[in-house]
Protein backbone atom coordinates (compact mmCIF):
# COMPACT_ATOMS: atom_id res chain seq x y z
CA UNK A 1 0.00 0.00 0.00
CA UNK A 2 1.51 3.33 -1.07
CA UNK A 3 1.10 5.97 1.61
CA UNK A 4 3.65 8.36 0.16
CA UNK A 5 2.52 11.99 0.35
CA UNK A 6 3.42 13.73 -2.88
CA UNK A 7 4.39 17.38 -3.17
CA UNK A 8 1.19 18.03 -5.10
CA UNK A 9 -0.84 16.64 -2.20
CA UNK A 10 1.01 18.83 0.27
CA UNK A 11 0.36 21.91 -1.84
CA UNK A 12 -3.33 21.05 -2.14
CA UNK A 13 -3.58 20.57 1.62
CA UNK A 14 -1.83 23.88 2.25
CA UNK A 15 -4.19 25.72 -0.09
CA UNK A 16 -7.20 24.09 1.56
CA UNK A 17 -5.91 25.12 4.97
CA UNK A 18 -5.40 28.70 3.77
CA UNK A 19 -8.94 28.88 2.45
CA UNK A 20 -10.42 27.48 5.68
CA UNK A 21 -8.38 29.85 7.83
CA UNK A 22 -9.33 32.80 5.66
CA UNK A 23 -13.01 31.84 5.97
CA UNK A 24 -12.66 31.60 9.75
CA UNK A 25 -11.01 35.02 9.84
CA UNK A 26 -13.82 36.49 7.74
CA UNK A 27 -16.33 34.99 10.16
CA UNK A 28 -14.69 36.73 13.11
CA UNK A 29 -14.48 39.99 11.12
CA UNK A 30 -18.21 39.82 10.38
CA UNK A 31 -18.96 39.17 14.04
CA UNK A 32 -16.98 42.24 15.01
CA UNK A 33 -18.48 44.48 12.31
CA UNK A 34 -22.13 43.41 12.76
CA UNK A 35 -22.12 42.67 16.47
CA UNK A 36 -23.82 39.35 15.75
CA UNK A 37 -22.33 35.93 16.39
CA UNK A 38 -25.40 34.03 15.18
CA UNK A 39 -27.08 35.22 12.01
CA UNK A 40 -28.10 31.97 10.36
CA UNK A 41 -28.73 28.47 11.65
CA UNK A 42 -25.36 27.19 10.44
CA UNK A 43 -23.54 29.63 12.73
CA UNK A 44 -24.83 27.82 15.84
CA UNK A 45 -27.92 25.62 15.37
CA UNK A 46 -28.76 25.41 19.08
CA UNK A 47 -28.36 29.12 19.76
CA UNK A 48 -30.19 30.03 16.55
CA UNK A 49 -33.22 27.92 17.54
CA UNK A 50 -33.32 29.39 21.06
CA UNK A 51 -32.95 32.94 19.73
CA UNK A 52 -35.75 32.34 17.20
CA UNK A 53 -38.02 31.20 20.03
CA UNK A 54 -37.16 34.33 22.00
CA UNK A 55 -37.79 36.57 18.98
CA UNK A 56 -41.19 34.93 18.48
CA UNK A 57 -42.07 35.58 22.11
CA UNK A 58 -41.00 39.21 21.71
CA UNK A 59 -43.17 39.67 18.61
CA UNK A 60 -46.14 38.08 20.39
CA UNK A 61 -45.73 40.46 23.32
CA UNK A 62 -45.45 43.41 20.91
CA UNK A 63 -48.68 42.34 19.19
CA UNK A 64 -50.50 42.20 22.52
CA UNK A 65 -49.07 45.60 23.42
CA UNK A 66 -50.45 47.06 20.19
CA UNK A 67 -53.87 45.55 20.85
CA UNK A 68 -53.73 46.80 24.43
CA UNK A 69 -52.91 50.33 23.29
CA UNK A 70 -55.80 50.32 20.80
CA UNK A 71 -58.16 49.03 23.49
CA UNK A 72 -56.99 51.67 25.93
CA UNK A 73 -57.61 54.35 23.31
CA UNK A 74 -61.18 53.06 22.85
CA UNK A 75 -61.84 52.99 26.57
CA UNK A 76 -60.32 56.42 27.20
CA UNK A 77 -62.50 57.82 24.43
CA UNK A 78 -65.48 56.03 25.96
CA UNK A 79 -64.81 57.57 29.37
CA UNK A 80 -64.67 61.01 27.75
CA UNK A 81 -68.02 60.37 26.08
CA UNK A 82 -69.56 59.27 29.37
CA UNK A 83 -68.18 62.33 31.14
CA UNK A 84 -69.87 64.49 28.53
CA UNK A 85 -73.07 62.54 29.18
CA UNK A 86 -72.72 63.26 32.89
CA UNK A 87 -72.19 66.95 32.18
CA UNK A 88 -75.26 67.34 29.98
CA UNK A 89 -77.42 65.44 32.46
CA UNK A 90 -76.17 67.75 35.20
CA UNK A 91 -77.21 70.71 33.09
CA UNK A 92 -80.59 69.10 32.44
CA UNK A 93 -81.02 68.64 36.20
CA UNK A 94 -80.36 72.34 36.72
CA UNK A 95 -82.95 73.19 34.07
CA UNK A 96 -85.47 70.89 35.76
CA UNK A 97 -84.80 72.62 39.08
CA UNK A 98 -85.33 75.99 37.42
CA UNK A 99 -88.62 74.71 36.00
CA UNK A 100 -89.68 73.30 39.36
CA UNK A 101 -88.91 76.52 41.22
CA UNK A 102 -92.37 77.98 40.51
CA UNK A 103 -90.91 81.24 39.27
CA UNK A 104 -91.22 80.59 35.52
CA UNK A 105 -93.85 82.04 33.25
CA UNK A 106 -94.83 80.65 29.84
CA UNK A 107 -91.84 82.28 28.14
CA UNK A 108 -89.51 80.98 30.82
CA UNK A 109 -90.75 77.42 30.38
CA UNK A 110 -90.39 77.76 26.59
CA UNK A 111 -86.79 78.95 26.96
CA UNK A 112 -85.99 76.02 29.24
CA UNK A 113 -87.54 73.59 26.75
CA UNK A 114 -85.44 75.06 23.93
CA UNK A 115 -82.26 74.49 25.92
CA UNK A 116 -83.31 70.91 26.65
CA UNK A 117 -83.74 70.46 22.88
CA UNK A 118 -80.06 71.35 22.49
CA UNK A 119 -79.17 68.85 25.22
CA UNK A 120 -81.06 66.11 23.36
CA UNK A 121 -79.05 66.88 20.22
CA UNK A 122 -75.84 66.83 22.26
CA UNK A 123 -76.80 63.51 23.82
CA UNK A 124 -77.34 61.98 20.37
CA UNK A 125 -74.04 63.32 19.09
CA UNK A 126 -72.23 62.16 22.22
CA UNK A 127 -73.66 58.64 22.16
CA UNK A 128 -72.69 58.35 18.46
CA UNK A 129 -69.04 59.24 18.98
CA UNK A 130 -66.42 57.30 17.01
CA UNK A 131 -62.84 56.20 17.58
CA UNK A 132 -60.75 55.36 14.51
CA UNK A 133 -63.90 55.13 12.39
CA UNK A 134 -65.72 52.76 14.76
CA UNK A 135 -68.67 53.73 16.95
CA UNK A 136 -67.78 53.46 20.63
CA UNK A 137 -71.24 52.44 21.81
CA UNK A 138 -72.44 50.12 19.04
CA UNK A 139 -71.06 46.93 20.57
CA UNK A 140 -69.82 44.44 17.99
CA UNK A 141 -71.50 46.43 15.19
CA UNK A 142 -68.83 49.11 15.30
CA UNK A 143 -69.55 50.34 11.78
CA UNK A 144 -73.26 50.96 12.46
CA UNK A 145 -74.43 54.31 13.82
CA UNK A 146 -75.98 53.22 17.13
CA UNK A 147 -78.60 55.91 17.79
CA UNK A 148 -81.00 57.55 15.35
CA UNK A 149 -84.21 59.53 15.66
CA UNK A 150 -87.09 57.09 15.23
CA UNK A 151 -90.03 59.52 15.42
CA UNK A 152 -90.38 63.27 15.67
CA UNK A 153 -92.78 65.79 17.20
CA UNK A 154 -95.06 67.90 14.98
CA UNK A 155 -92.38 70.62 14.97
CA UNK A 156 -89.67 68.15 13.87
CA UNK A 157 -87.95 67.58 17.21
CA UNK A 158 -86.87 64.07 18.32
CA UNK A 159 -89.73 62.20 19.97
CA UNK A 160 -88.21 58.70 20.28
CA UNK A 161 -84.68 57.36 19.77
CA UNK A 162 -83.90 53.98 18.22
CA UNK A 163 -80.84 51.83 18.94
CA UNK A 164 -79.34 50.13 15.86
CA UNK A 165 -76.04 48.75 17.17
CA UNK A 166 -74.95 45.29 18.23
CA UNK A 167 -76.33 43.38 21.20
CA UNK A 168 -72.94 42.22 22.50
CA UNK A 169 -69.87 44.10 23.65
CA UNK A 170 -66.79 44.11 21.45
CA UNK A 171 -63.81 42.46 23.16
CA UNK A 172 -60.09 42.43 22.53
CA UNK A 173 -57.51 39.81 23.48
CA UNK A 174 -54.83 41.76 25.36
CA UNK A 175 -52.80 38.85 26.77
CA UNK A 176 -52.60 35.10 26.13
CA UNK A 177 -55.42 34.50 28.61
CA UNK A 178 -57.27 37.80 29.09
CA UNK A 179 -59.80 39.88 27.14
CA UNK A 180 -61.24 43.30 27.86
CA UNK A 181 -64.55 44.86 26.82
CA UNK A 182 -63.81 47.84 24.59
CA UNK A 183 -66.99 48.91 22.81
CA UNK A 184 -70.14 48.73 24.93
CA UNK A 185 -73.74 48.10 23.91
CA UNK A 186 -75.22 51.59 23.70
CA UNK A 187 -78.72 50.49 24.63
CA UNK A 188 -77.40 49.19 27.97
CA UNK A 189 -75.64 52.48 28.63
CA UNK A 190 -77.98 55.22 27.38
CA UNK A 191 -81.33 53.42 27.30
CA UNK A 192 -81.24 51.08 30.31
CA UNK A 193 -84.67 50.29 31.76
CA UNK A 194 -85.60 53.02 34.22
CA UNK A 195 -82.34 54.86 33.42
CA UNK A 196 -82.96 56.05 29.86
CA UNK A 197 -81.01 59.22 29.08
CA UNK A 198 -83.02 60.10 25.99
CA UNK A 199 -86.40 59.37 27.55
CA UNK A 200 -85.55 61.50 30.58
CA UNK A 201 -84.49 64.46 28.43
CA UNK A 202 -87.38 64.18 25.98
CA UNK A 203 -89.88 63.80 28.82
CA UNK A 204 -88.53 66.92 30.55
CA UNK A 205 -88.68 68.94 27.35
CA UNK A 206 -92.24 67.81 26.58
CA UNK A 207 -93.37 68.74 30.09
CA UNK A 208 -91.79 72.17 29.86
CA UNK A 209 -93.30 72.80 26.42
CA UNK A 210 -96.71 71.24 27.08
CA UNK A 211 -99.73 73.23 25.90
CA UNK A 212 -102.13 71.33 28.15
CA UNK A 213 -100.41 71.84 31.49
CA UNK A 214 -100.70 74.96 33.58
CA UNK A 215 -97.56 76.65 34.85
CA UNK A 216 -97.90 75.07 38.32
CA UNK A 217 -98.45 71.68 36.68
CA UNK A 218 -95.34 72.19 34.55
CA UNK A 219 -93.37 72.99 37.68
CA UNK A 220 -94.62 69.81 39.34
CA UNK A 221 -93.84 67.75 36.25
CA UNK A 222 -90.32 69.20 36.06
CA UNK A 223 -89.79 68.28 39.70
CA UNK A 224 -90.92 64.71 39.01
CA UNK A 225 -88.40 64.44 36.14
CA UNK A 226 -85.52 64.97 38.55
CA UNK A 227 -85.62 61.33 39.58
CA UNK A 228 -85.48 60.18 35.93
CA UNK A 229 -82.46 62.39 35.27
CA UNK A 230 -80.70 61.15 38.40
CA UNK A 231 -81.35 57.51 37.49
CA UNK A 232 -79.93 58.08 34.01
CA UNK A 233 -76.94 59.84 35.51
CA UNK A 234 -76.36 56.95 37.90
CA UNK A 235 -76.24 54.50 34.99
CA UNK A 236 -73.72 56.63 33.11
CA UNK A 237 -71.63 56.84 36.28
CA UNK A 238 -71.70 53.05 36.71
CA UNK A 239 -70.45 52.41 33.19
CA UNK A 240 -67.80 55.12 33.47
CA UNK A 241 -66.57 53.51 36.68
CA UNK A 242 -66.43 50.11 34.98
CA UNK A 243 -64.42 51.43 32.05
CA UNK A 244 -62.08 53.36 34.35
CA UNK A 245 -61.51 50.20 36.38
CA UNK A 246 -60.69 48.25 33.23
CA UNK A 247 -58.17 50.92 32.22
CA UNK A 248 -56.50 50.68 35.63
CA UNK A 249 -56.21 46.90 35.27
CA UNK A 250 -54.75 47.27 31.80
CA UNK A 251 -51.82 49.24 33.21
CA UNK A 252 -50.72 46.12 35.08
CA UNK A 253 -51.06 44.04 31.91
CA UNK A 254 -49.00 46.61 30.02
CA UNK A 255 -46.23 46.32 32.62
CA UNK A 256 -46.20 42.52 32.35
CA UNK A 257 -46.06 42.68 28.55
CA UNK A 258 -43.18 45.15 28.68
CA UNK A 259 -41.28 42.81 31.01
CA UNK A 260 -41.98 39.81 28.78
CA UNK A 261 -40.78 41.63 25.69
CA UNK A 262 -37.68 42.97 27.41
CA UNK A 263 -36.76 39.54 28.74
CA UNK A 264 -37.28 37.93 25.32
CA UNK A 265 -35.24 40.62 23.55
CA UNK A 266 -32.47 40.30 26.14
CA UNK A 267 -32.45 36.52 25.77
CA UNK A 268 -32.26 36.73 21.97
CA UNK A 269 -29.58 39.39 22.15
CA UNK A 270 -27.46 37.34 24.52
CA UNK A 271 -27.70 34.33 22.22
CA UNK A 272 -27.00 36.22 18.99
CA UNK A 273 -24.57 38.91 20.11
CA UNK A 274 -20.84 38.80 19.50
CA UNK A 275 -18.52 38.17 22.43
CA UNK A 276 -16.04 40.85 21.36
CA UNK A 277 -13.16 39.63 23.50
CA UNK A 278 -13.57 36.10 22.16
CA UNK A 279 -13.92 37.33 18.58
CA UNK A 280 -10.82 39.54 18.77
CA UNK A 281 -8.74 36.70 20.22
CA UNK A 282 -10.09 34.33 17.58
CA UNK A 283 -9.31 36.76 14.77
CA UNK A 284 -5.76 37.31 15.99
CA UNK A 285 -5.26 33.56 16.30
CA UNK A 286 -6.52 32.97 12.78
CA UNK A 287 -4.27 35.68 11.43
CA UNK A 288 -1.24 34.07 13.13
CA UNK A 289 -2.15 30.60 11.87
CA UNK A 290 -2.81 32.02 8.40
CA UNK A 291 0.65 33.64 8.29
CA UNK A 292 2.30 30.40 9.45
CA UNK A 293 0.43 28.40 6.82
CA UNK A 294 1.45 30.92 4.18
CA UNK A 295 5.08 30.38 5.16
CA UNK A 296 4.74 26.62 4.83
CA UNK A 297 2.95 26.96 1.50
CA UNK A 298 5.61 29.31 0.20
CA UNK A 299 8.33 26.76 0.93
CA UNK A 300 6.31 24.01 -0.73
CA UNK A 301 5.83 26.09 -3.84
CA UNK A 302 9.49 27.15 -4.26
CA UNK A 303 10.85 25.86 -7.65
CA UNK A 304 13.73 23.38 -7.43
CA UNK A 305 16.56 22.50 -9.91
CA UNK A 306 14.56 19.44 -10.97
CA UNK A 307 11.63 21.74 -11.95
CA UNK A 308 13.91 23.52 -14.42
CA UNK A 309 15.36 20.28 -15.77
CA UNK A 310 11.93 18.72 -16.45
Amino acid sequence: MNIRVTGQTQVANAIANLRRQQADAVTFQQQLSTGLRVRVASDDPTAFAAASTARTASKRAATFQETLNDSAADLNAGVSVLQEGMNLLSRATQLALDGASGTQDANGFAALATEVDSLIDRALSTANQQQDGQYLFAGTAGNVKPFTVATTTPDGKPATIAYNGGDERARSLVSPSQTVDTKYVGREVFQATGQDVFAALIGLRDDLRSTTLSNPQKAAAASARLADLQNARNRISEVMGEQSGTLAGMEAIQTRLQDLKLNADTRAGDLEATDYAEAVVGLKLQESVFQATLGVAARLLQPSLMDFLR
